[in-house]
């Protein structure tokens, strides 16, 4: 190789990181933090566990506060170990910096379980800055997110939170599993969905089916959804304060039910079933289903 061949290629490649590098940091390509298997485990040696599950959550509006109010309630009731929150936790734009008055106003003040939060980001949490979202971990103890990718045991359950907006390092993580009789993976964009909004794409959906969790958890559509995709349970619970998108559904064949409402979930898992159930923003139940591991 002549040295103007080596010059040329190191030139080409030095300008091509130079101009993806700032893609892949824009959209949250890769993990901030070194491992931390195990750190952020809830109960691991626990036989059942308990889990909210929000999606959409970020206005800071009366529909927020009404989801939060009725989930503060459900969780009173039922019980609460961890919330998963679904992704656009700050609607429209993200955050600024760990000091940014919405870390107060949509969160802080807007829940009142104290129990942990484990988000994952989601389209509209890439608008602002993602990297205050994984530094918060460290001044709030309620909000746990350690990277964008990360994983946790809890109780019966093996939970893999993964970035759909943007997969090169995590989809191949969902293939190192821990044995659990559960395993949930969280993800803003769903599988499939009857919503405006699309889900993943096909070859990340066809990882994802490949690596068979038995639960898919999403927002990203603004409302409740049960769909069946093989033998995921797709359960999608973006109802948890943001606009509605009500005014634009597609057929779906997998689809089982559909809340066109602001809500929320509730699982409850043992090591031999699983139970979800769904309320709307009144904490009234407007459906559940059960299954075996």
């Amino acid at each position: 190789m002549s040295a103007l061949t080596f010059f040329a290629g190191a030139l080409a490649g030095a300008l091509t990181w130079n101009f993806t590098a700032p893609l892949l940091e824009k959209k949250a390509c890769f993990n901030p933090n070194p491992n931390q298997d195990g750190h952020w485990d809830v109960q691991p040696e626990a036989e059942e566990i308990r889990i909210l599950l929000l999606g959409d959550t970020g206005s800071g509006d009366e529909h927020q506060q009404d989801v939060a109010t009725a989930s503060a309630r459900t969780c009173d009731k039922l019980g609460c170990d961890l919330v998963l929150m679904l992704g656009d936790n700050f609607i429209q734009h993200g955050v600024s910096s760990v000091d940014d008055p919405q870390w107060i106003s949509k969160f802080e003040e807007m829940y009142t379980q104290q129990v942990p939060f484990y988000p994952i980001l989601g389209n509209h949490d890439l608008q602002g800055k993602w990297r205050p979202q994984v530094a918060y971990t460290e001044r709030n103890e309620r909000w746990r997110m350690p990277n964008v990718n990360y994983s946790l045991v809890a109780g019966p359950a093996y939970i893999q939170c993964i970035n759909t907006s943007c997969t090169l390092c995590a989809l191949w993580t969902l293939f190192k599993r821990k044995e659990r009789p559960w395993r949930l993976v969280c993800g803003h964009r769903p599988l499939a969905t009857g919503g405006r909004h699309r889900g993943v794409t096909w070859l990340e959906r066809l990882l994802i089916e490949r690596s068979g969790p038995q639960f898919f958890l999403s927002g990203h559509n603004h409302m409740l959804e049960h769909l069946k995709i093989g033998e995921i349970d797709q359960v999608v619970a973006g109802g948890g304060g943001s606009p509605l998108n009500h005014t634009a559904k597609k057929p779906n064949p997998h689809q089982i039910f559909l809340h066109l409402g602001h809500g929320y979930a509730w699982m409850h898992l043992t090591s031999t079933q699983a139970t979800v159930r769904y309320f709307d923003d009144q904490g009234q139940e407007v459906y559940q289903f059960t299954r075996s591991a």
